[in-house]
C-alpha cells in the first residue's frame, strides 16, 4: 500500500501534469483565434478596392462596360413596387442602371432600392436611410461603408491609402471604415467603398489605386456628409 507521503507526491505530481496541459493546450490555441480574425491578405498590401455609388436620375453615369451615358430621356418604363403599383416612371437607361446597381435616386428625391426580385423596388424611409440600405436593413453612410464579403458586418478597418485624402465634398478621410454591405460582383479579400456618387468615383479612381492594405481596428468613425453632400442627395 502506497504510505501518506507518497501518495501526497503522486496526486501533486499528477496535478502538475494536468496544469501544464491546460496551458499547453491554452497557449497553442492562440493561433486559431488570429486566424479567424481578418485574412492576412487584407495586411500585405494586394487587397483589392473597387467603389460603388448611387446612380441618380438626371446624371452623369457609366454602363457595366464602362461607357458613360446620362440618366435622362424618355419616361417609358416603371419602377414597380411589390403590389403592382408604380413608384415612378424613368428612362431605360435609368431603369437599367438602378437595376443593376439594386438602387437609385429620383430627381423627386425619392429613393428605391430593389425589392423581392430584380424587377421589384421599394421605397426608402429617407430619415431612416438617408443614403442607402445595407444589406442587413442598416444605413449606409458616405465614405465610411464599405461592402465585404469575407469580412463580419460592423468590422472596423484601417485603410492607408486613404488616410490623408482629401474627399470630393470637402474634409479629409482618417482612414477608418465600417463594413456594412455585401457584394454580389466579387469574391474575397476585395472591399466595395460606397463613395456616394459617380462624379466622386471620377474624382478619387486614380488617388486611391485599386490595391490596398487594411487591418481591423478599433479606429473612429468620422461623419463626411457636408451640405453639398445633402443637396446631391436631395436631403
Amino acid at each position: 500500500m502506497m504510505s501518506n507521503h507518497h501518495s501526497i507526491l503522486f496526486f501533486t505530481t499528477i496535478l502538475i501534469s494536468l496544469m501544464l496541459v491546460i496551458m499547453s493546450s491554452s497557449s497553442s490555441a492562440a493561433p486559431i483565434v488570429e486566424r479567424r480574425g481578418i485574412s492576412s491578405c487584407y495586411k500585405k498590401g494586394n487587397s483589392k478596392l473597387t467603389m460603388y455609388w448611387i446612380p441618380k436620375e438626371g446624371d452623369k453615369d457609366m454602363t457595366n462596360d464602362g461607357k458613360s451615358v446620362t440618366l435622362s430621356g424618355r419616361k417609358n418604363k416603371s419602377l414597380k413596387a411589390s403590389n403592382g403599383k408604380s413608384i415612378a416612371k424613368v428612362s431605360s437607361v435609368t431603369y437599367d442602371k438602378f437595376q443593376m446597381e439594386g438602387t437609385g435616386l429620383l430627381k423627386s428625391g425619392v429613393m428605391v432600392n430593389l425589392g423581392e426580385s430584380n424587377n421589384v423596388f421599394m421605397k426608402l424611409n429617407r430619415k431612416k436611410t438617408p443614403y442607402g440600405l445595407g444589406d442587413n436593413g442598416n444605413a449606409l453612410e458616405p465614405y465610411v461603408s464599405v461592402a465585404s464579403n469575407d469580412l463580419k458586418r460592423g468590422t472596423k478597418l484601417y485603410i492607408k491609402e486613404l488616410d490623408g485624402l482629401k474627399l470630393p465634398d470637402g474634409g479629409t478621410h482618417n482612414g477608418c471604415v465600417r463594413v456594412d454591405d455585401k457584394g454580389w460582383s466579387f469574391s474575397g479579400c476585395q472591399l466595395d467603398w460606397f463613395v456616394l456618387r459617380y462624379t466622386s468615383y471620377k474624382t478619387l479612381v486614380d488617388k486611391v489605386g485599386d490595391e490596398i492594405t487594411a487591418v481591423e481596428k478599433n479606429c473612429k468613425i468620422k461623419n463626411y456628409a457636408t451640405k453639398q453632400t445633402q443637396r446631391w442627395a436631395v436631403l
